[in-house]
Parts: structure tokens; sequence; C-alpha cells
């Protein structure tokens, strides 16, 4: 008896995950699909920061729609970037078939079904349309601690309090610590815990944190590798751009910096820059640095988000720029550069 009841079980066993596998055709993948209204042909981009894809790949938009499918390992976020350079950000799961729905015309009321995560943040997103800054910190934190076993909760509170400096390190603090306490558990939570140490580490007044860096051998200017450190950086201006070639706006930031360079050698003033470049490809590093002629320190570890210094510093979005005055003290930190940097600029009569 004993012995067909187990056969039994087996058999039991075997029909259950037959039919999970069956329902789930593929358990190690996501699978996103795209209809767009008042859209015929396009291409849009699609990446994952979290490291879902090591790559930015192209969608090919044909009569509105797409379909694009990846293997991932565990939850990930992936960012769809569209031609005018904006991002729809979207939580992905292995086997779960996401849906993205909306009008060419209003991307910004673009829908995403097919997880609680992307539901949830697809509430978030109408709710803030006409918010101010602070009304829009304080809905993120009220979603993050309504939602704290969601990766959506991790995702607001990093985007809107970890990357943003003008929130004092006290609350920062007080957020974290609530979700913790929710979710003593979580993993990816508790590796947040150094980010949260060091946030406002790069706050307008404090200290620049000291570094050391072998910068890459340029074919512009035929100089070989070089070990450099932020202490003989002192009594000039230092401006660190972080970029990479997949990110849109990297264009606009090598640009900035080598004008930034131009204006202030031609006011008379020092100045030295760090192209901090966070590719994953040498060759498709090599082709920028020779377009856009990079001639100053360039330096790339091929880690991407995992690169020594924006972990330290927590870089958690690109372009970023980091503008250091010849105190070595920093001026101004951030990734819009004319919200951020240019009018620190103009404050210094640049």
């Amino acid at each position: 008896m004993k012995t067909k009841g187990f056969l039994l079980y087996l058999i039991i066993l075997h029909s259950s995950l037959f039919i999970l596998n069956s329902c789930n055709p593929h358990p190690n993948q996501v699978k996103i699909t795209g209809r767009f209204d008042h859209l015929e042909q396009a291409e849009f981009f699609i990446y994952s920061p979290t490291g879902g894809t090591k790559h930015l790949d192209t969608l090919h938009i044909q009569g509105g729609e797409f379909e694009y499918m990846a293997a991932i390992e565990g939850d990930e976020i992936f960012r769809l970037m569209y031609p005018n350079y904006s991002e729809l950000t979207i939580f992905a799961q292995p086997g779960v078939d996401i849906e993205v729905t909306g009008d060419a015309q209003n991307l910004n009321a673009v829908e995403v079904e097919g997880t609680k995560d992307n539901e949830v943040y697809t509430e978030f997103r109408e709710r803030i349309t006409g918010l101010s800054e602070a009304e829009v910190c304080d809905l993120a934190q009220q979603f993050a601690l309504k939602y704290p076993k969601l990766v959506l909760s991790r995702f607001l509170f990093s985007t809107y309090f970890l990357q943003n400096d003008s929130i004092p390190p006290a609350q920062v603090s007080e957020i974290f610590d609530s979700l913790c306490r929710a979710c003593p558990d979580d993993v990816e939570l508790s590796k947040l815990s150094r980010q949260v140490r060091s946030h406002g580490l790069l706050r307008s007044g404090q200290n620049l944190p000291e570094f050391k860096l072998k910068t890459r051998a340029s074919a512009i200017t035929e100089e070989k590798e070089k070990e450099i450190s932020s202490s003989e950086f002192r009594g000039s201006y230092l401006l660190i751009s972080f970029w990479a070639s997949w990110r849109s706006g990297s264009q606009s930031a090598l640009y900035r910096t080598r004008r930034f360079r131009k204006e202030m050698k031609e006011k008379g003033l020092l100045v030295n820059t760090i192209s901090y470049s966070l590719d994953t490809d040498d060759a498709a590093l090599k082709r920028i640095e020779e377009k856009d002629s990079i001639n100053y320190y360039s330096y790339c570890d091929f880690q991407c988000f995992n690169s020594q210094l924006a972990q330290k510093w927590c870089i958690c979005d690109l372009p970023y720029f980091v503008l250091v005055g010849p105190d070595l003290k920093i001026i101004a930190s951030g990734s819009d550069w004319q919200h951020d940097i240019e009018p620190q600029i103009q404050t210094l009569c640049l």
C-alpha cells in the first residue's frame, strides 16, 4: 500500500509540474509586448540598469507593435527608451508576460501590466502628474512604505531619496530603517545599506572623497596609462563626467565637458576633466573616444554600475557630473547639467 501511495504521489507531482510548465512556456525569460496608437514604424531601445541585459537592445516597431524577450534569473528592472530620449521603467519577473500599451502622442500616459509592481507604478506615475518636486517625493515615500515587499519600493527609495542629495541624510536613513523593519529578510534591500551611509557624499560643500584611478592609454594624445589620485587636482577646477555609450544623454555630456574645458581655458583658468565611462565594451568605448576627441583623462574598468567610484559614490543614473573647486570641495553634482551644474558655474563667473 505504501509503495502504491508513493507511486501515486510521484504521478501527481509529475502531472503538476507538467501543468505548470505548460502554463509557463518561458519560465526563465521575460516577454514584453507593446502596442502604441498613432505609431506605424519606429525604433525604441531597451536596457536593464540592474543587469538583466548587458547591452542596449533595439526594438523595431511595426504596425505600432513590438515584442521583446530576455533571459533573466530573478526580478529585474528594464528601461524602455523612446526616440525623444524619455524613458519608461518596467519591472520584470522570470516567466511573466508584460504588456505595454499607450498612445505615441502621449507617452507620459503609457500603461504597463503583468505584475503588481508595474500596475502600482503606473498608478504612481498617473498621480504625480502636475505635482511639485516636494510633493512627488512625499508620494514616493507613501508608496514605498505602503508596498515595502515590492521591487517598486526599493526603486522609489533609490530614485527619489538615495539619488537626491537635497534630501537630508537623516530622512533617508529613517525611510530605509522603516523598509528594513517591514522586510527584515530582504537581501536586495540590505545591499543598499552602504549607499544609505554614503548619502550626501557628493553634496555641495563636501570634501571630494579620495580616490585613485588608472587612466586609459590615449590614441589621440598618445599618452600611456597613468595612475592619478584626487589629491593632485588641488589648485585647479575638476569636472568628472560619468557616462556610457549605451546611455542616452552621454553624447551631450561629453560635449558639455569639452565646452566647459574650452571656456575655462579661454578665461585663463586651469581645469582638469575626467571621462569616467561605465561601458562594458572596449570597442564601443574607443569609437566614442575618437569620435568625441576625448584628449583628457579617461577611465573605464568595464564593470558598468559596479565600477569602483560608481559604487562608492552611489552613481545610479547617467550622465552624472561632479564639479570640484581648487580647494577640493564639491561645488555641484547631479545628472542634469542645466539644473544642477550650470547655475553654479554662473555664480563662479566662469
